[in-house]
C-alpha cells in the first residue's frame, strides 16, 4: 500500500487553552497561516472579545475585549483587521 500523501495531527486543542466550544464555527473563528488563529468568542461576563493564538509562541493566548462582527489576522506580524 502507498504511503498517504498528506499526514495530518493535532498540534493545538483550542478548549484546553479556555476558548469556548460553540466558537468553533465558520465565521466565529480564522486561521489564516500557521502562526495565528483568532477566534470571536465570549467573555466569562457574557461581553464580547476576540482570542488571538500565536502557535509560534508556544501557543499564547491575548485575549481583546472588542464588539467585532470578525477579526482576521495577518498572516506573518501581529496587525488584526475587525469587521
Amino acid at each position: 500500500m502507498a504511503a498517504m500523501p498528506v499526514s495530518m495531527d493535532v498540534t493545538i486543542n483550542l478548549a484546553d487553552h479556555g476558548i469556548n466550544a460553540q466558537a468553533f464555527r465558520f465565521g466565529n473563528l480564522t486561521m489564516e497561516s500557521d502562526k495565528f488563529i483568532s477566534v470571536k468568542d465570549a467573555a466569562p461576563d457574557g461581553s464580547s472579545q476576540v482570542a488571538v493564538i500565536d502557535m509560534h509562541n508556544g501557543n499564547t493566548v491575548n485575549r481583546r475585549p472588542m464588539k467585532a462582527e470578525a477579526s482576521l489576522m495577518n498572516t506573518t506580524d501581529n496587525i488584526m483587521a475587525l469587521k
